[in-house]
C-alpha cells in the first residue's frame, strides 16, 4: 500500500543506475530530425505554453502552463496544473500528484515524453516544441502497441514463376490499424525518428515466419531489411533463429545496396547467409546507384528489378534494350531474375520476351493476410 497520499504511476520501473544519474525526457519535436532528450536541471520544472516555462511547448492544446516535474530526495512526482486537456502517465489521466520513475511515458495532451534516468552526458536542445500535426502525436506509444502489443500484422504478396504463373513464393510486407502508422513509410518513418527502425525490420522478419509456419501454406519467403540494418553478426544471428523456425522452407533475405559498405563485407554476408542456408536478393535494382561491380563479384541468388525499370518496357525500344543486356548480364552470372511491380498486360508480356522467370506485382495479387492463401486464389484487385 502507498502510505505517501500519491498515486504510483502505472507500469513504472524500478532501476539501479550508476551516480550520478540526471533525468530527462526523451520526446519526438517535429522541428528536429531525430529523437531529443531535455535534461531536468532545475525543480519544479514545469512545462507549457509560457516563455517562462521551463520546457517550452508551443503546441495549441498544451495550456499555459500545463504539468510540473518536482523532485522529492531522489524521486520525482509529476502534477497537472489544471491543464485543459489533461496530463496522462502511461495513458492514464492523473487529477493528483502522481510518482513517475524511469520509462514511464507522459503526455502534455498530444504530446509526448518518455522519462529516463541515465548517467550519460546529455546534450543541450532547443526545447520550443510546434506540433501542430495530429499525426504526430504519442509516438512512442503508438509504435509500443506495434511492437509490444500485437498491433502488427503481416501481409504477403504472391512471387509467381513460368508460364503457368504459379505461385513460387510470398515477399512479407508489414501492415498496421494503429492510428497514423497505417502506411509502412509512416510506420517505419516513425520508428526512424525514435531509432527503432532495426528492432522493427527484425519484428517483422519474425512476425513474418510465425505467420506462414502456422498458416500451412508452402513456398518460398522473402524476407525484407532496413538500410539501416548492418550486414553482420547481429542479422546473421537474427536470421539463424528465423532459419530454425522455417524448417526446410526456402527463405530470401532482400537487402537494399545502401545496406553495403564494401563489396568485402557484402560478400561475407552473402557467406555467412549461405552456410545458414538462407538466399540472398538485391532488391529494388534499378533505384539509385544499382552498383554492378557487387552484382559481379557477390553474385546474389536473385535480383529484383525495380517497377521503374520494368513497367514501361512496352513504350520504348532503347529502355527495352538496356534493360535486356542487364537481365543478360545477371543470367550469365547466374542469377534469378525477379521483375516487381508489374500490373499490366503490356509490361508482363515485355518481361516475358526479356527472358524473365518471376515477377511480382498487382497483376498477380495484391499483399493480403495469409488466410486469403489457405483457400482461395490471390486477389488481385
Amino acid at each position: 500500500m502507498n502510505h505517501s497520499g500519491l498515486n504510483a504511476s502505472p507500469n513504472s520501473h524500478d532501476r539501479e543506475f550508476a551516480a550520478p544519474p540526471q533525468w530527462s525526457l526523451e520526446g519526438c519535436l517535429p522541428d528536429h530530425a531525430s529523437i531529443s532528450r531535455i535534461p531536468l536541471k532545475t525543480y519544479p520544472f514545469c512545462a507549457g505554453r509560457n516563455s517562462t516555462c521551463e520546457l517550452q511547448v508551443a503546441s495549441p492544446n498544451v495550456s499555459k502552463q500545463h504539468a510540473a516535474l518536482q523532485r522529492i530526495d531522489d524521486k520525482l512526482i509529476i502534477e497537472d496544473l489544471g491543464s485543459t486537456n489533461g496530463t496522462f502517465v502511461n495513458g492514464h489521466s492523473i487529477s493528483q500528484p502522481t510518482f513517475v520513475g524511469h520509462g514511464d511515458l507522459i503526455q502534455l495532451a498530444d504530446v509526448e515524453f518518455r522519462l529516463l534516468l541515465s548517467s550519460e552526458i546529455i546534450a543541450e536542445v532547443d526545447f520550443t516544441n510546434v506540433n501542430n500535426q495530429p499525426e504526430q502525436n504519442w509516438t512512442i506509444s503508438r509504435m509500443h502497441e506495434v511492437l509490444n502489443e500485437g498491433r502488427m500484422t503481416i501481409f504477403f504478396q504472391p512471387i509467381v514463376t513460368g508460364a503457368a504463373r504459379e505461385v513460387f513464393g510470398y515477399e512479407a510486407l508489414v501492415r498496421t490499424d494503429v492510428p497514423g502508422l497505417e502506411s509502412p513509410l509512416a510506420l517505419f518513418d516513425a520508428a526512424s525518428r525514435l531509432g527503432l527502425e532495426v528492432q522493427l525490420s527484425q519484428a517483422c522478419r519474425t512476425e513474418a515466419i510465425k505467420t506462414l509456419e502456422s498458416s500451412g501454406v508452402p513456398g518460398a519467403l522473402f524476407l525484407n531489411t532496413h538500410c539501416h540494418e548492418r550486414l553482420g553478426p547481429e542479422l546473421v544471428e537474427s536470421m539463424r533463429e528465423i532459419r530454425r523456425q522455417a524448417g526446410d522452407r526456402t527463405l530470401v533475405l532482400e537487402i537494399h545496396e545502401e545496406a553495403a559498405t564494401s563489396v568485402q563485407s557484402l560478400r561475407d554476408f552473402a557467406v555467412a547467409l549461405r552456410q545458414l542456408g538462407v538466399q540472398l536478393a538485391f532488391d529494388d535494382f534499378g533505384v539509385g546507384q544499382s552498383r554492378l561491380l557487387e552484382l559481379s563479384q557477390v553474385s546474389p541468388d536473385y535480383l529484383k528489378f525495380d517497377r521503374s525499370l520494368v513497367k514501361d518496357l512496352h513504350q520504348g525500344a532503347a529502355h527495352t534494350g538496356l534493360v535486356a543486356n542487364l537481365h543478360r548480364t545477371a543470367v550469365e552470372l547466374g542469377i534469378t531474375t525477379l521483375a516487381e511491380g508489374l500490373e499490366t498486360p503490356e509490361s508482363i508480356a515485355a518481361c516475358d520476351a526479356i527472358g524473365f522467370t518471376h515477377y511480382q506485382g498487382f497483376a498477380f495479387g495484391r499483399p493480403q493476410p495469409i488466410a486469403n492463401f489457405m483457400t482461395f486464389p490471390p486477389q488481385t484487385s
